[in-house]
């Protein structure tokens, strides 16, 4: 290997996962954190080496060839390769509380049903594992031979062995943050591989062609029923979306802190995955664009000869062995787990038991070496993906989405249904079928599983999940949730939508109007002379309508108080932005012939929309305003002169891809919103610290005695405190170093003296009994825990892992003051969140059995109460031992809660076992 610039940059970026990998191999201590860690990453970082295992090495290759041979018969199977991950997230994940940290899909096999299963899924997963293996480290052949015109065993072998490295030494830690490297360098490189293509085309309108006149994309064609290839494209597609769960992704599962976590993350990743494939399937496209003869299995060398220089081959190098990488040491450090703890260890070896993490590693570099000659005895990459999958899906797949799912049954059942998965699979070799065998294979084994299940009557069936909290909670929500949309249907009046969506200060509508008049203006008049004569008459109408309305936002804040009408200015304002911003701006767009100065111009409109809304109006608003625009337009000039435009570069490349990149900047909610929620959280702690204020105000109305007392006791600390601090800070660098500590120690007595007035406040406080004045009335108490729970989570949640789950008895009503109950129930969610790090916080409602009184608790598992301190924290100013820091409370908000409770007829009280969480409950009478 010469070492030109791409040498440089092909060693430096295996150097750089070679540091990473084992700066985080560090402090391993056993088998478990090996191979799920310590159950500590962020969902971010799940979800990067989800969509790193994901995309290997084979999925860039096969894409690219399969997307060149067969256009939309494979882009839309390729859709279901990443919306499978979505369906995981959504569907699964509330459904597998049970198996969250076990080891390996082995172990949960083994849970479920036994130590012949565990063996089989174990030996089956290991052979997935270094086929899988195998495929990244055969593309990496083709690749670094054509790079660097080196032999390809050698250059596998440089690549392998640093895999191998990191992944022995360091187990899942490791992999997961080289993971991370490797996938943001993959979907960097990738986007710049499909422009330099697509830029070299000579004749970019070829790719319009392809689209629209190659059979291979015509959609009529591709979903006629008559059409065989319909078959084949539809089964690949059910091959790609129904869940593996292969070992990495299910390690992936293991490893997450809670099952919201793994919906997050495999959210997170599906798009991510989507994102990555489409752009790998442009490029197969830009392929056939640019010659339609190319040996379909040689593309990746053909863009490496035809598309790339020096420098460029490095990236593209690094770009392919971060995906080859990523996917290559999640699948040896899932074989090596799975080696290690569910094939030795079942043996009852002593040693193996003693020596899990050594043999682990050890596994690791075997597992490695097999995988490298296989990878050199294999011809095609698609036939190895399908030989490997094709096995696992039939055989283990069925029987844990089935036990996922809820059905349940023996190892006796099990065993027969995958016995008949395996005599299909046999069967289509045998014969020859055309048909892959993948699906027909998992229908025998889920039809002779469930058959031997009822007809043997086997224990079992359809029992449910372990653990239902999760997704009951999820199906709660959801049910919330269109509950809450159908009232907002109802209940919608459009003088609030448009109140709720404007600016807080008035000097923002002076700015917008300057910024409508050089926005719209500017456009108009960078027209060339033959349209503006062409459209004088609309251009008339949008000129004054934009000068009057501009006008109006640039004097309302010094219009006089008596004319100022927030309802006008409200609504104007939306009206304002929608005209102007989209659909004149839009007109403008397309009178101008989709030119590049005003298309920039309407797309700088779109991200200012953005920053002003609320994202979900910015996409409503922007949505409708283009598409009326260009009705508009088809409709003023009586024909429709679009198409011509839009069959344009200028409209396909600017418009499509700018448009696409507005709306993305609409998503990552803009500064208003952070303000407005900023806003909120100030003036919702301003309401706490009112009440609280109030209560101040009673607590200080302290005996006499003691206000006599108060000089002679306070007076003392006092004067110690300020007079060694004056001298601290007027003779610092004067004083030695015994000097300044002592002064320090004089200072830190002083401070205990008044710590311990401050504890005789304290005392006195607890005899003062305070007054409310009740505005009572009927309040749906379980729509009102939801909405405190929402806004509270809003509010101060700030990206903590917390999952919430809710046992709340609907429409339970109480005559009670909403204010007071209101305030009791944001005391007690904050407190469960900010004194939770990680955890779960369940809340439950419910009527005891006669219906006379309601029990409402809030049970979180952060910082506990010593039980001795149970009873005194609900006294003012008293603050649990375990929260004295400067971040804890101060004894206000309990203070409150216990009397607004008890103040309607109620009692509050709390639970801890003074190791871990704490539960507060309160009862009020109906």
């Amino acid at each position: 290997m010469s070492y030109n610039i791409d040498s440089v940059i092909f060693i430096g970026f295996l150097a750089a996962n070679l540091i990473v990998g084992l700066f985080y191999s560090r402090n391993v201590k056993n088998i478990r954190e090996y191979a799920i860690g310590k159950r500590n990453f962020s969902s971010t970082t799940i979800a990067a080496t989800i969509a790193a295992t994901w995309i290997g090495g084979g999925v860039l290759s096969q894409t690219i060839t399969e997307t060149y041979k067969q256009g939309l018969y494979f882009i839309i199977p390729v859709f279901g390769d990443s919306l499978v991950l979505l369906v995981i997230g959504y569907f699964l994940a509330p459904r597998m509380a049970e198996f969250l940290g076990t080891l390996s899909i082995g172990e949960a096999m083994s849970n479920l049903y036994g130590k012949n299963v565990r063996i089989i899924t174990t030996l089956i997963g290991i052979i997935s594992c270094v086929g899988a293996v195998a495929v990244q480290f055969k593309v990496s052949s083709t690749i670094l031979q054509l790079l660097f015109n080196v032999s390809s065993h050698y250059a596998v072998l440089i690549s392998a062995i640093i895999v191998v490295l990191y992944s022995a030494v360091g187990g899942i830690k490791a992999v997961t943050f080289t993971d991370v490297v490797q996938i943001f360098t993959f979907a960097t490189i990738i986007p710049i591989i499909s422009f330099i293509i697509w830029g070299t085309l000579g004749d970019p309108h070829k790719v319009y062609l392809v689209i629209t006149e190659n059979p291979l994309f015509d959609y009529k064609q591709v979903f006629d029923f008559y059409n065989p290839k319909l078959l084949d494209s539809f089964l690949l597609f059910l091959f790609f979306i129904i869940p593996t769960l292969e070992p990495a992704i299910f390690q992936r599962i293991s490893m997450a802190k809670n099952t919201m976590q793994i919906r997050k993350s495999f959210i997170i990743a599906s798009f991510i995955c989507l994102a990555i494939s489409l752009v790998i399937c442009w490029i197969g496209v830009l392929l056939l664009a640019g010659n339609a003869d190319l040996d379909p299995n040689a593309l990746l060398p053909h863009i490496i000869n035809n598309y790339s220089y020096s420098g460029l081959k490095g990236l593209i190098a690094i770009g392919v062995m971060a995906v080859i990488m990523s996917t290559a040491d999640s699948y040896i450090n899932s074989a090596a787990v799975l080696f290690t703890h569910d094939f030795c260890k079942p043996l009852g070896i002593r040693w193996i038991t003693n020596h899990q993490l050594s043999l682990s590693r050890i596994s690791a570099v075997f597992v490695g070496i097999v995988a490298y000659f296989l990878a050199f005895n294999t011809k095609s990459i698609l036939e190895l993906t399908f030989l490997i999958w094709g096995s696992y899906m039939p055989i283990i797949s069925v029987p844990l989405l089935l036990a996922i799912l809820g059905f349940r049954s023996t190892p006796k059942a099990v065993l027969i249904g995958m016995s008949a998965g395996v005599a299909t699979i046999c069967i289509f070799n045998l014969f020859n079928f055309k048909t892959n065998s993948t699906i027909p294979a998992m229908l025998a084994n889920i039809l002779f599983f469930m058959g031997s299940h009822y007809l043997l009557r086997q224990k079992g069936g359809w029992v449910g999940i372990r653990d239902k909290k999760p997704l009951e909670d999820i199906r709660k929500t959801r049910k919330r949730r269109i509950y809450t949309l159908i009232r907002s249907i109802k209940n919608f009046n459009f003088v609030t939508f448009c109140q709720s969506n404007t600016p807080q200060k008035e000097m923002i509508y002076s700015s917008f109007g300057v910024f409508c008049i050089i926005s719209i203006f500017s456009t108009m008049y960078s027209l060339p002379l033959d349209i503006r004569e062409q459209y004088k008459v609309i251009l008339e109408y949008i000129y004054h309508f934009v000068l009057i309305s501009s006008a109006i936002f640039l004097t309302y804040p010094i219009w006089p108080p008596t004319l100022k009408n927030k309802k006008f200015i409200a609504i104007f304002w939306n009206i304002g932005i929608f005209s102007i911003l989209v659909f004149i701006a839009g007109f403008l767009v397309a009178i101008s012939n989709f030119s590049q100065f005003q298309l920039m111009i309407f797309i700088l409109n779109l991200i200012v929309i953005s920053i002003l809304l609320r994202w979900q109006v910015a996409l409503f608003i922007i949505f409708a305003g283009v598409i009326a625009s260009l009705e508009f337009f088809k409709w003023y000039i009586g024909f429709d002169n679009l198409s011509a435009n839009i069959n344009s570069l200028q409209f396909k490349v600017m418009y499509s891809l700018l448009l696409f990149s507005s709306v993305l900047i609409a998503f990552l909610k803009p500064q208003q919103e952070r303000n407005k929620l900023t806003e909120q959280k100030a003036d919702h702690l301003g309401e706490r610290i009112y009440d609280r204020d109030e209560e101040l105000e009673k607590l200080i109305e302290v005996k006499n005695e003691f206000l006599r007392n108060l000089e002679h006791e306070a007076h003392t600390p006092i004067v110690g405190i300020t007079s060694m601090g004056q001298i601290l800070f007027e003779s610092y660098d004067k004083l030695t170093e015994n000097q300044r500590r002592k002064g320090l120690e004089e200072i830190a007595k002083s401070s205990e003296r008044l710590s311990s007035l401050v504890n005789n406040m304290i005392d006195l406080s607890k005899l003062l009994s305070l007054n409310y004045t009740l505005d009572k009335k009927e309040v749906d108490l379980s729509e009102l825990i939801y909405d405190r729970l929402d806004y509270c989570k809003k509010l101060y949640l700030n990206g903590k892992e917390l999952q919430f789950f809710t046992k709340i008895e609907d429409n339970i009503k109480i005559n009670c003051d909403e204010h007071y109950i209101k305030s009791t129930l944001d005391n007690l969610i904050i407190n469960a969140i900010q004194y939770s790090k990680e955890g779960n916080i369940t809340l439950e409602l419910h009527k005891n059995s006669d219906s006379t009184a309601i029990h409402f608790s809030i049970q979180d598992e952060g910082i506990a109460i010593p039980q001795a301190e149970l009873y005194d924290i609900f006294f003012s100013f008293i603050v649990s031992s375990r929260t004295k820091t400067p971040a804890g409370g101060r004894g206000i908000g309990l203070a409150l809660c216990k009397k607004a409770i008890t103040t309607h007829g109620g009692e509050i009280w709390a639970e801890s076992d003074g190791a871990k969480g704490s539960t507060f409950r309160f009862t009020l009478p109906m």
